[in-house]
Parts: structure tokens; C-alpha cells; sequence
């Protein structure tokens, strides 16, 4: 599927790199602007300072400077110099040199000037306009003194232009900008395409698990964020395979189980209304196996909408304060006629008289009732499959044993899973959803069950509920 390079990770991640590269390289061009001019100005201001100190405290020293010798400052330091009398009768009272014209102080008048700041021996720093010029400048002064009056100021001025010397670098350094901006867009598309490689090969993967097919196997291993989707990927894909696997068997099961019992009773009641079967032994015989079929659907239905509830979390329990006797009595009563026709030993170990529970009894029977039908199944004739209890530190241990076939060591975590089935009569146990039940509702009523076995030698199951007394 061709997306637009705008609405693809990949076309995003590379334009969000290119901003943010491009706003980068904008923010750092202006703040070295500013930078750069910054340092022009407070080195030129310095400059300016010394220079105007020095060529003060020459004149309070020499007199005022020749014309030659300010000429040549000027040309040197591209700098306008310019001699302001403060009055008259104190220049006349500074020496007067032996040899060359003196250069004369400027008749005009500079408003900006601070005599007050100057006359306390500060340095004045402003940026201002000369009177015969229309150009920004920098200009500094510094007073000189004869004898402990003010004379005048040296005011030095440069032109603010000349702080932009750095202009004509400028088509080279956006030309250094151009090239790192080229070279950073390649770097942002080829890191863009790896780091939404891996996030393609899961998108096209997920299709391909929703189009049902499961061999497209993700190959992403990492320890970062991506990894984890990746193995949480693998995880989910494996789960859905298995779950539409369990799917697949469970309406296979179903259907044959349904059948089964359908099959039998429609022969017996067909045989039946034909007068086909006409013995009173024959009769009893076909009303016997359509009630024992009858009570195979019963059970087949009750596990499937205790299944559903669960899911569904619709499941309620009924609690009371029930005497453990009376629920063993039903159970029982209930796998007594089964255990003889199969030609086993059932029996009720202990006295359990005094233990109560504070339970669901419907929902304990049929927790027991699931456990032994297993034990009967699963048992062969001459057996035993006994029913016990003992209470322990304020709990109940009910343990349903046999000494049937067993369960094979590698099957002991599989046993509570849905539909899972195990041996030969694995299809006389039913869709293998009594344990799996029997287990969710031990944990909805506070308790554990655990399972020991050892292959041909009998299962042990254990329920562990909170005791009432």
C-alpha cells in the first residue's frame, strides 16, 4: 500500500528532522549575529576608551596634539578624532609644545556631551548622530584637565557600519549552511527510514495476521521500545494463532459432541414411537440411555455458559454458610449408580461432619462433580477414586483422589487450560473445559487447586478453600 511521503512515519519523521534542523541552524545564525556584534561593539567601545584616555592625558601632559598626529590616528583607526573646548581661558593654560601647529578645537558644539560626568573623571559612551553627518556612530569621551580645571574632551567617534566588517563572510557562511543543511537533510531521511523500517515490517505484518496468515514472521530485535513491540507483536500474533486454532477444535468438539448424544437419543425415540423396541427391557434400556445422553447435553450446556459468563464477566456466587457434608452427600449421591456401572470403588474418607465453608454449595458441587468425572473417566474398572477433607490453619484441603493412569509429567501445566485434553479417553471427558472451570471458579471463591500425578500410578487434585468455623 503507497502512502503519501507527507502521511508515512517515515515522510514525518524526516520533515520534523528538517524543521528542526532548519530552526536550528535559523537560531544559532541569529544569536552568532548578535553574538558577533555584540563583541564588535564592546571591543570597539573598549578600544575607543583607551585610545581617547590616552591621547587626554597626553594633552594635559604635551599640550594639544599637532594636526599631522591626529590625522594619522584617524587614517590608522578609521576613527573620527575631534578636540571640544570646554572654555577658552583653560585651554590657554595647558603647555604649549616647542615644535609644530597645534591642531585647532573644533568650533562647533556637541550637545551630547556630558561635561558634568566628565568633570568627575568618568568616561562617556553613547550612540549618537555627529551634527554634519547623517551616519550612526559610537562615539566616546574623555575630558582633560589644566591644572584642576576642565579644558576640554577628546570625543572619538566610529561609524556603526564599521562594526558590520563580518557582512561580506556572510555568502560564505550560508553557503557552510547550505552544505551542512543538505547533508543533515540525508542524514534525517536515511536515520527517518531506519528507525520506521522496523514499525513497516510490524504494519505489514499485523495485515497479514488480519488476512489470516501467520507466516510472516517480524525479525525486529531490540532492546529499545521498538523491540518491545516487536516481541509484544510475536506474543500476540502466537496468541491469536493458538486461539483460532482453539476455536477451530472447539467447533469441531462441540459439533461432535452435540452430535453424539443428539444421534443416540433420536435412535432411541424413533425405536420407541415405532414400537420398534416393545420388551419392557428393551423399553427401559432406550428410556436409560436417552436419560444418561440427556444428562451429557445438560453438562455440555452448563460448561458452555459458565465459559461464557466468565468472559463475559457476568459470573456471580451465591455465598452461605454450607456444612461440607451436605455438598459431598450430592456429589456422591450423584457418581454412585456411574461408579458401579464402571465397575469402581467410590467412597466418601474422613468425617467432615464438623466442617463448614463460607461458599457457593452450587458452585463447590459442581467444582467436585468436575473432578470426579475426571477421576472416573480416567480410572479403570477395579479402581478407587476416593472424596476427602481436612482443615488446616483456618482453611479446607478437598482432595479428590485415584489410582487411575495418571497424568504424564509434561501435561501438568497444560491440564487447567481451556479444551486442552489428554490419554485415550481424552473424547469421553468431554471438550476438556471441567478443569479449566473448575479453576476459575476455585479462584473467584478465594482458593487455589493444584494437581499432583505421576503416570500410571493415580492424580491427586487439591482444592484449598477458606474455612467458616
Amino acid at each position: 500500500m503507497h502512502l503519501n511521503f507527507t502521511k508515512s512515519l517515515r515522510g514525518r519523521l524526516a520533515l520534523y528532522f528538517t524543521v528542526g534542523i532548519v530552526a536550528s541552524l535559523l537560531i544559532s545564525a541569529l544569536v552568532s549575529v548578535g553574538l558577533v556584534q555584540r563583541y564588535l561593539q564592546q571591543k570597539t567601545v573598549a578600544d575607543l576608551r583607551g585610545q581617547a584616555q590616552a591621547l587626554a592625558d597626553q594633552i594635559e601632559e604635551e599640550g594639544l596634539p599637532v594636526g599631522r598626529y591626529i590625522s594619522d590616528m584617524e587614517k590608522m583607526y578609521q576613527t573620527r578624532a575631534i578636540i571640544v573646548p570646554h572654555g577658552t581661558e583653560a585651554l590657554n593654560s595647558l603647555p604649549q609644545r616647542s615644535r609644530g601647529q597645534e591642531i585647532q578645537p573644533a568650533p562647533l558644539a556637541l550637545p551630547f556631551i556630558d561635561w558634568d560626568l566628565l568633570q568627575s573623571g568618568d568616561t562617556q559612551v553613547v550612540e549618537t548622530r555627529l551634527p554634519e553627518s547623517d551616519r550612526d556612530v559610537i562615539v566616546v569621551a574623555d575630558g582633560f584637565k589644566a591644572g584642576d580645571d576642565l579644558a576640554g574632551a577628546v570625543v572619538l567617534a566610529k561609524s556603526v557600519r564599521s562594526l558590520q566588517s563580518w557582512v561580506p563572510l556572510a555568502g560564505w557562511f550560508l553557503l557552510a549552511a547550505a552544505v551542512s543543511l543538505t547533508m543533515s537533510l540525508l542524514l534525517a531521511f536515511l536515520l527517518a527510514r531506519r528507525l520506521s523500517r522496523p514499525l513497516h515490517e510490524i504494519t505489514n505484518a499485523a495485515s497479514a495476521v488480519a488476512e489470516g496468515d501467520f507466516s510472516h514472521q517480524v525479525t525486529v530485535r531490540s532492546q529499545d521500545e521498538i523491540g518491545r513491540l516487536a516481541d509484544a507483536f510475536r506474543y500476540m500474533s502466537d496468541e491469536v494463532q493458538k486461539s483460532q486454532e482453539q476455536q477451530r477444535e472447539f467447533v469441531i468438539n462441540v459439533s461432535h459432541e452435540l452430535k453424539t448424544p443428539l444421534t443416540a437419543i433420536a435412535g432411541h425415540v424413533q425405536a420407541l414411537r415405532e414400537g420398534i423396541a416393545t420388551d419392557p427391557a428393551d423399553v427401559a434400556k432406550s428410556l436409560e440411555v436417552i436419560s444418561s445422553e440427556t444428562r451429557r447435553l445438560s453438562r455440555l450446556i452448563e460448561d458452555l455458559l459458565s465459559l461464557a459468563k466468565f468472559d463475559a464477566h457476568q459470573f456471580e456466587l451465591r455465598e452461605s454458610n454450607v456444612p461440607l457434608s451436605d455438598v459431598f452427600g450430592a456429589v456422591f449421591d450423584r457418581f454412585t449408580l456411574d461408579a458401579q456401572e464402571r465397575r469402581l470403588e467410590f467412597a466418601v474418607k474422613g468425617d467432615v461432619r464438623d466442617i463448614r465453608l463460607r461458599t457457593d454449595p452450587d458452585r463447590l458441587r459442581q467444582i467436585l462433580s468436575n473432578l470426579v468425572h475426571n477421576a472416573l473417566v480416567h480410572t479403570p474398572p477395579d479402581g478407587k477414586v476416593e472424596l476427602s477433607a481436612r482443615r488446616i490453619d483456618g482453611k479446607v484441603d478437598i482432595t479428590v483422589t485415584d489410582n487411575g493412569t495418571g497424568i504424564p509429567s509434561g501435561e501438568l501445566q497444560q491440564i487447567f487450560e481451556r479444551f486442552y485434553r489428554s490419554g485415550k479417553k481424552a473424547r469421553e471427558a468431554g471438550l476438556g473445559l471441567g478443569l479449566a472451570i473448575s479453576r476459575e471458579l476455585v479462584q473467584a471463591m478465594g482458593g487455589d487447586i493444584k494437581v499432583k500425578s505421576k503416570l500410571g500410578d493415580g492424580t491427586t487434585f487439591t482444592v484449598t478453600l477458606p474455612s467458616s468455623n
